[in-house]
Formats: C-alpha cells, structure tokens, sequence
C-alpha cells in the first residue's frame, strides 16, 4: 500500500508543477521550418503581455551570432509576428526571444539548405 500512495503523490505532484512551467515561457511558432537560402522565415510568438516589445538573439552555424530588437509591439491578445529575410548560412539557426519586460523566454530554430 506505501507504494502506491507514494505514486499517486507523485502523480499529483507532476500534474500540479506542469501548468506553472507551461505558463512561464512563450510559445513561438516557425514557418517554414526548412527553407531555401535567402527564402523569409516568420515567427509568431504568443504569451507576452500586451503592448510589450521582444529581444530575439540567433545563434547560427560556425558561431555567428546576431541581436534583434523589432520595433513592433504585441497586439492585445499578447502576440507578435517577426519576419526574418536574410537567412543565408546554411545549417541550423537557433533563436531566443525574451520579452523586455515579462523576461518571459522562449526557443525556435529552423534549418536553411
């Protein structure tokens, strides 16, 4: 009998813990995750407050990295599209955004051929 109760506490335990690691981060979702060389790549990115603006740090291949802070704000409802053009460098770019007043984060990445 231990044992089981010991199981359902842990059960419980993960169920209570997982809605508070959901709601700390964004949500970003990238189309198209594979793209030619040059081709735009946009980002919804949801969860921020409204109003709020975002900073978006890339890390590409062989080390390069870039900041980018967009001059557009998030609508109502806490979301944002930022458009990339310039995705040159073959291989896997990496992107985290950070909300400049939430600090709420969040990771995408996307593949360049």
């Amino acid at each position: 009998m231990p044992k089981m109760k010991f199981a359902a506490g842990a059960a419980v335990l993960a169920l209570a813990i997982t809605p508070a690691a959901l709601a700390s981060g964004l949500t970003i979702k990238t189309t198209p995750t594979r793209v030619k060389s040059g081709a735009k790549v946009e980002m919804l990115i949801k969860g921020l407050k409204p109003g709020e603006k975002v900073k978006g740090r890339e890390t590409a291949p062989f080390g390069q990295t870039q900041t980018i802070f967009p001059k557009f704000k998030a609508n109502g409802q806490g979301a944002i599209l930022v458009t990339i053009t310039h995705a040159h460098v073959r291989g896997k770019h990496t992107w985290v955004f950070t909300g400049r007043t939430s600090h709420k984060t969040g990771k995408t990445a996307y593949y360049v051929h």
